[in-house]
């Protein structure tokens, strides 16, 4: 190849990147059709991972016929449907995903497609990478599954999802917090509610020794103590400091909190799932996914434990 040809050459592989950033397909065919190759940005990002990110279901479906390469990284180390996934593109993540792309890539941070979907609680992504077997226990590098970062910004439907796919409640990330640390520690109760219901353990502890208790004591958090409470966690536990749940509370200045402690021996534990009106009724449900021909992925409902409230979720989820 000469070097006016090469020269034209990159001029239209920039002209693709353009094209593929805008959506517009035309243009894609018809540079394609001159011999454009696949540049990337200064960013490292291929047309693939453009179009990915906007969304531009067309571009994707003629870029990957053409036989671009899926599961090339960016410099952020991210693959397109990474990209696809920071935004929620469920038509462009369907697209990846049926052409097989790696569906567990990691991130510089560690961060798979499922942990960006289940941090920005697009449940319909969740879903779709749950079915195409992605790993719900892939941690990133602050130790986070992908139910720690749902947890976290209070998703309950893509949390239950995760559930129902086999995530582990009690997996702890490297501080050593549950998902129930982090649900008490940002006040989600919904959440915690959901994670009891999966029968996590209310008597963790992280690195510092404090349960989820201690969390919610700390933070005035009195729903969340009340909760814990009724679920049985135990308010005499100390933590590396040798402080009770009461101790934190006081510590932190938080007098209703403190008061409600004092009175935990007189706070049944509930032994049944929470309604949202505060009663109690346990239901047992699990999915069980199996194979179909035309339908993909189908669910039957099993008795194990789960959440009453869940019960909506569960008939229409799939």
């Amino acid at each position: 190849m000469s070097q006016q040809d090469a020269a034209e050459v990159l001029v239209l592989s920039e002209r693709l990147l353009i094209a593929s950033h805008k959506g517009q397909a035309d243009n894609v065919v018809q540079l394609i059709n001159k011999g454009a190759k696949v540049a990337v940005t200064k960013y490292g990002r291929s047309p693939l991972h453009l179009a990915a990110y906007k969304g531009h279901i067309e571009v994707v479906r003629i870029l990957l016929k053409a036989g671009c390469d899926l599961d090339i990284q960016d410099d952020g180390e991210q693959t397109a449907l990474q990209r696809a996934a920071m935004v929620g593109n469920s038509d462009v993540i369907s697209a990846l995903i049926q052409e097989g792309c790696a569906l567990d890539r990691q991130d510089k941070d560690g961060n798979t497609a499922l942990h960006e979907v289940s941090w920005h609680g697009f449940c319909q992504s969740v879903k779709l990478l749950v079915k195409a077997g992605a790993n719900v226990h892939a941690k990133n590098k602050a130790g986070n599954t992908a139910l720690h970062l749902a947890c976290q910004n209070g998703h309950a439907q893509s949390s239950k999802v995760l559930l129902l796919g086999g995530s582990r409640p009690d997996s702890k990330n490297h501080a050593g917090d549950t998902c129930l640390h982090v649900a008490a520690r940002y006040n989600h109760v919904a959440m915690i509610r959901i994670l009891l219901g999966a029968f996590c353990s209310v008597s963790e502890k992280n690195l510092v020794g404090d349960t989820p208790l201690h969390v919610a004591a700390a933070l005035n958090h009195k729903k969340t103590v009340r909760l814990l409470l009724e679920a049985g966690a135990d308010s005499r536990i100390c933590n590396n400091a040798g402080h009770t749940a009461l101790d934190q509370a006081r510590e932190h200045n938080n007098p209703d909190v403190a008061l409600l402690l004092t009175k935990a021996p007189q706070v049944k534990p509930v032994t049944t799932s929470l309604t949202s009106t505060g009663s109690c009724e346990i239901r047992f449900l699990k999915v069980v996914w199996r194979k179909e021909e035309q339908r993909g992925l189908r669910r039957e409902c099993l008795k194990v434990p789960y959440y009453a409230q869940a019960h909506s979720f569960i008939v229409g989820v799939y």
